[in-house]
């Protein structure tokens, strides 16, 4: 039995994939950067009542206290999304992904090779922390004299039917700087292909968000080529948007974005 109202510290908890709920569109779930399926779970318990199938995933690396680290991590959980979403096209009507933070890059990633039928975009970090700041050259300055950066843990309260307590976000105590110079080159390699994304988008995102930058959300916004494409702000929340203090906005805006198709 999982205590209430505790802080989670067994990661193997965070990294537990699932496949929860019936219907005939499935929403595939990818977590942000440091955590795992755990971070997505109240939004699929949410989904399961609305009448969809949810399915979250662990991306490569992740939940072992490594920062997801590895010289293709970029590559191995680009290649994760897309298996996981070929197996859910083989057995539902239609697909939503939905992605929050590094999973936002990856489901644009997807987005681009991959028709979906819609794609929701949480906390993207099209630019980390300022609209200009050089983040791909730091990293790569920083690599010549360390590995590794410690975290800044968050607690996150969290209620679903697995788990009632707090979460810590990131799991990992470091991030490995490999990990992130892949993360720049996803943001790169999207960046240059986001007209050719065509799949209805909605975009939730914080104007106080001091991690992904407020002016991702408005950069993808002008550059996507979808013809259905949507902006939600969030004036309170920061970058975990689905535990802050306006989470039931981000969850009433996803219902209506999952429920009503054209």
């Amino acid at each position: 039995m999982i205590p209430k109202n505790e802080i989670l510290t067994d990661l193997s908890l965070y990294g537990e994939e699932f496949m929860l709920g019936h219907g005939k569109v499935a929403c595939l779930l990818v977590h942000g950067f440091g955590c795992g399926p755990i971070q997505m779970r109240e939004i699929a318990e949410h989904l399961c009542k609305w009448g969809f199938a949810a399915r979250g995933i662990l991306l490569p690396g992740h939940c072992r206290n490594t920062g997801g680290r590895s010289l293709n991590s970029h590559h191995d959980w680009k290649e994760k999304v897309a298996s996981e979403y070929r197996q859910l096209q083989l057995h539902y009507e239609k697909v939503v992904v939905i992605g929050f933070s590094l999973g936002a890059l990856l489901t644009l990633q997807l987005a681009i090779e991959h028709p979906v039928d819609r794609i929701v975009l949480m906390g993207i970090p099209m630019f980390m922390i300022r609209e200009y700041l050089p983040i791909r050259k730091l990293i790569m300055v920083c690599k010549n004299f360390m590995e590794r950066i410690k975290t800044w843990k968050r607690r996150c309260y969290m209620e679903s039917e697995g788990y009632t307590g707090y979460l810590h976000q990131p799991v990992d105590s470091y991030f490995s700087l490999q990990a992130l110079s892949g993360i720049s080159e996803i943001i790169q390699s999207v960046d240059l292909k986001l007209k050719e994304i065509k799949s209805p988008a909605m975009l939730i995102h914080s104007k106080k968000d001091l991690i992904a930058a407020p002016a991702s959300a408005r950069h993808v916004m002008k550059h996507l080529g979808s013809d259905d494409k949507r902006l939600i702000w969030l004036e309170q929340s920061h970058h975990l948007v689905m535990y802050d203090t306006e989470k039931d906005v981000v969850f009433q805006a996803i219902k209506e974005f999952v429920t009503n198709y054209e």
